[in-house]
């Protein structure tokens, strides 16, 4: 895994634009993060708390997983899409496979230089997107490499397969918790069957409360009390216990792992009368909270401390800005010189990551740190 030259950092440093005053101006740095040699487009998916952010690069055949360190330094992981990683820098991507049928993609772990193939046995395309701090990833795949229907599922950890009592034609497992605890959901290809599950363990897989409506279930995240969220068409819904809330009838939970703190704090967007999208918060036990954001806007994710990250379109339809939530304020993000700034994680410690285009249109793989900007006294 070849590391990559850090060039002169990109720095633009722009204050961001609160729409309340604040007592405590903040500036947010926007760090270009190093692209891969020959690859035009670069994405960022998640930071962890050691500062560890891992991301893509495309435009330049198949697309290869790059890791950037706190200081920046990036490794390229070799071909494949990353779709997660935890606390401890363990990467989980996926490697489209050609020529051993037309449903081929395997998963693997990066980590400290080592590639673990964790493909289960008599799999054909394999769907993993969530790898837990003990390196646990649940997985769904199909058992024909002519099919890419999900009929199976397993929990990969320590070297091994434990299959999941799941079947079916279109089964989705895409959240767990350090606990082990699995959450997805199942839409049959025939019927109205359709529902979210919950597996406290690999041996016992029970049905979350049904949500009013119809159609398909989608579950995008699940805390460590158990807590899970996710949506049912155009319904944010939040599963604890054994019942369901509906957040909103018009709205949907965030996609990943941070659509909900360990507070219980969850985040997504939901509508008014206007139907416009606006970035909506569901506190625990509380009230829904709109953001301020002007629409069309949404949150994206919600750490620890509470603060929250989005994008909104107001000004421009074809180019999101990104925005940080802090404490009721809000603060505008830094591009490197485009219109489009799109974050998609942050960490604990209030370091955001996403992506940002450049004066001439190219998508690069950025980071965000705030600064407070007060004089001391």
């Amino acid at each position: 895994m070849p590391k990559l030259r850090t060039p002169i950092a990109v720095l633009t440093l722009a204050l961001a634009l609160p729409l309340v005053a604040t007592p405590a101006a903040q500036a947010a740095i926007t760090i270009e993060l190093p692209g891969l040699p020959g690859y035009p487009t670069h994405r960022t998916i998640a930071v962890n708390d050691l500062g560890q952010v891992v991301g893509a690069a495309y435009g330049n055949g198949a697309p290869h997983g790059v890791q950037w360190e706190r200081s920046n330094a990036g490794t390229d992981l070799g071909a494949g899409t990353p779709t997660g990683m935890n606390g401890i820098g363990q990467v989980l991507g996926l490697v489209t496979v050609s020529g051993a049928g037309p449903y081929v993609q395997r998963p693997f772990i990066w980590h400290e230089g080592k590639v673990t193939d964790i493909t289960p046995s008599g799999s054909g395309w394999v769907s993993a997107s969530a790898i837990n701090n003990n390196g646990a990833v649940p997985m769904t795949y199909s058992t024909s490499p002519y099919g890419y229907h999900q009929e199976r599922a397993a929990v990969w950890q320590d070297g091994k397969h434990t299959a999941l009592p799941l079947s079916g034609s279109h089964l989705s497992l895409n959240a767990i918790n350090d606990a082990g605890v699995v959450a997805g959901s199942k839409a049959p290809m025939f019927g109205t069957d359709a529902h979210a599950f919950r597996c406290v363990d690999t041996t016992k897989c029970e049905r979350l409360a049904a949500a009013p409506g119809s159609g398909t279930y989608s579950v995008k995240a699940i805390n460590e009390a158990g807590v899970v969220v996710g949506n049912r068409g155009t319904q944010a819904l939040r599963w604890e216990g054994a019942g369901v809330t509906v957040l909103s009838p018009n709205g949907q939970v965030a996609n990943g792992p941070q659509a909900i703190n360990e507070r219980g704090d969850v985040v997504g967007w939901s509508t008014g009368f206007n139907a416009v999208k606006r970035a909506t918060l569901w506190p625990a036990g509380g009230k829904p909270v709109d953001l301020g954001v002007p629409g069309p806007s949404e949150a994206v994710a919600v750490n620890e401390r509470g603060d929250v990250i989005g994008w909104t379109s107001a000004d421009n339809p074809d180019a999101p800005r990104a925005f940080l939530w802090r404490d009721g304020r809000i603060h505008y993000l830094g591009s490197l010189g485009g219109a489009h700034s799109l974050p998609v994680a942050l960490n604990d410690s209030g370091l955001i990551v996403g992506e940002s285009t450049t004066a001439d249109g190219t998508l690069k793989a950025v980071k965000w740190a705030l600064i407070s900007t007060t004089p001391r006294g």
